[in-house]
């Protein structure tokens, strides 16, 4: 068992007893982390966001010490109204979130309203990603059960949207050629940079697969149906060629077979 368990079961049953709370999830499903440095996300969602004098209340039911600090007194469009409670070494974030403004959010991504990065590179897609491998501890309701099955079939609204904003940009020619001709290292990894942002969103939309983050991107292409020949080489090097002055032609040559591959996929 994990050495929080016990600790992290009472917190739980702690949480449950907080005002119009609805259900808990946790991202990365219900196993607690090993690696000693990963915290832990709740998701708390509520009819409405109780008052920290009221959270605060409930916490100091919690028969451990727990240190609680309050990030922002509003709801984050990402990140909810976050509390931060340590146990032992462990920090857990609880993330509470309004029912409602959430539900509406993960329509307004499906639909394809929102696909641009946005702020501290959150992918919207990545909520879903998340959801989908959210562990629902507290779900009496039936709330986070219904947004997984909302999310389970990725919507075509949301694949065109992404292909018809990334595929375009793909291939900036006029500064990759300008970077090579200026033997521009830095200069070309900045536009390299965009331009393979842009080519995972698309590759990832084309296999019906919501795009988490820029981690563990190749673990995900290595299992999918539709992607160029080579792919994953060919990213690689790519990336490779593109850290020296001297080899930056050899990789946009690279970078074109793919974007040009990926196309004609789409």
């Amino acid at each position: 068992m994990h050495p929080i368990q016990t600790e992290f079961d009472l917190l739980l049953q702690t949480i449950q007893q907080i005002p119009s709370l609805r259900a808990i999830g946790k991202t990365g499903g219900a196993a607690l982390p090993t690696d000693g440095y990963s915290d832990i996300d709740l998701f708390l969602f509520c009819e409405q966001i109780p008052a920290l004098e009221v959270r605060a209340v409930k916490y100091s039911l919690f028969p451990r010490e727990v240190k609680v600090a309050e990030f922002g007194a509003n709801e984050h469009p990402h990140w909810g109204l976050v509390d931060s409670v340590l146990i032992g070494e462990q920090e857990v974030y609880l993330m509470y979130f309004t029912q409602s403004t959430f539900s509406a959010s993960i329509e307004a991504i499906l639909s394809g309203e929102r696909t641009e990065r946005e702020e501290n590179y959150f992918y919207p897609t990545g909520r879903l990603a998340s959801i989908q491998g959210m562990h629902a501890f507290y779900d009496p309701e039936g709330y986070l059960a219904e947004i997984r099955t909302r999310i389970l079939v990725y919507p075509d609204a949301l694949r065109n949207a992404i292909l018809s904003r990334c595929l375009p940009k793909i291939d900036d020619e006029e500064d990759f050629v300008r970077a090579i001709r200026r033997k521009d290292v830095l200069f070309y990894h900045a536009t390299l940079e965009l331009a393979l942002d842009r080519f995972l969103q698309a590759l990832f939309a084309l296999n019906r697969t919501y795009f988490p983050s820029r981690k563990r991107s190749l673990e995900f292409i290595r299992g999918f149906a539709i992607k160029p020949e080579d792919c994953e080489a060919k990213l690689e090097r790519a990336v490779a060629l593109g850290a020296s002055a001297e080899t930056l032609e050899e990789s946009y040559q690279t970078w074109q077979d793919l974007s040009r591959e990926l196309e004609n996929l789409a």
